[in-house]
């Protein structure tokens, strides 16, 4: 903690946590049923980019080892990249200009799939790890892509409903791909089957994984199906903010470092995408039968 590259991260996930709190719970309080589920994924979205953008400030030399080779101005686009995902964390929850805030940030990481997680999983095929996280940063996408689509009170056209079909089914299709990587890896952490093992202390190890592999598949295949669709998503999108503020909030306070804070900040993030899709579900059925 006493190294900027970690306090710094650590601060702001403190710090927006709080903001979070201030902007959207009174909201929260006032919803009613599966209506909180919309403050709760903006504040699971928008927390973690706060945290990345901490990271691309402090940690901009080890970001910039991330950018292809062939890209120009690496140093420019590390602090460039870490200043809008400040400024879009500070817009979703405050909501000032949401809808473009979420745009932007849904080809950021549609960019980032193309340019550096796809080219990483094709080179390298048999690589598992490189194909979670070609698949978690195209959840990313289209998730901030549903939060795009869903805000605003204009009525959506039929195009925008099939875009947020489409966005809707490729987190499901994701969600089913992990869980069954999670059969298939027991030993993994739950969630984001990445490479970092669950410690031998947590109490019935394999157990959460296992359950949340479950989850994962049932889930995902209940959010293909129209009728069930909303509530699946926000079932899903609860069990991993659930496992955030025990399971990993545990890891992470039992070793503070910055992978800890990763972890935490990678997995709420995911979790926002399922409330956000959820929320979306709403807001198209909604849009489908005005």
């Amino acid at each position: 903690m006493s190294s900027p590259q970690v306090s710094g991260p650590y601060l702001a996930l403190v710090v927006f946590l709080i903001v979070a709190f201030v902007a959207l719970g009174r909201e929260f309080w006032m919803a009613r049923g599966l209506d909180k589920i919309r403050p709760l994924g903006l504040a699971a979205f928008a927390v973690p980019l706060a945290v990345f953008g901490a990271e691309h400030m402090v940690s901009a030399k080890a970001v910039m080892r991330l950018i292809p080779a062939w890209m120009p101005g690496k140093l420019f686009w590390t602090y460039f990249v870490g200043a809008a995902l400040f400024a879009a964390s500070l817009s979703i929850l405050f909501r000032i200009r949401i809808r473009l805030a979420a745009t932007l940030l849904a080809i950021m990481f549609f960019c980032f799939v193309l340019m550096m997680d796809l080219p990483a999983a094709l080179a390298g095929p048999q690589n598992r790890f490189a194909w979670t996280l070609a698949a978690r940063q195209l959840a990313f996408s289209a998730g901030a892509l549903l939060l795009a689509l869903s805000s605003g009170t204009s009525a959506k056209t039929p195009a925008e409903n099939r875009l947020a079909t489409v966005a809707f089914y490729v987190v499901a299709l994701i969600c089913m791909f992990y869980g069954v990587e999670h059969f298939l890896h027991p030993e993994g952490v739950p969630v984001v089957p990445l490479v970092k093992t669950t410690p031998a202390w947590v109490p019935l190890a394999s157990l959460w994984t296992i359950l949340t592999g479950i989850v994962l598949v049932a889930g995902g295949a209940a959010m293909l199906v129209a009728r069930y669709s909303r509530e699946a998503a926000a079932a899903v999108g609860g069990w991993i903010v659930l496992l955030v503020v025990t399971f990993y909030l545990a890891l992470m306070i039992a070793k503070p470092d910055i992978e800890g804070l990763n972890y935490f900040a990678d997995t709420l993030m995911f979790g926002g995408v399922f409330l956000i899709a959820s929320s979306a579900q709403k807001a198209q059925r909604n849009s489908e039968t005005a």
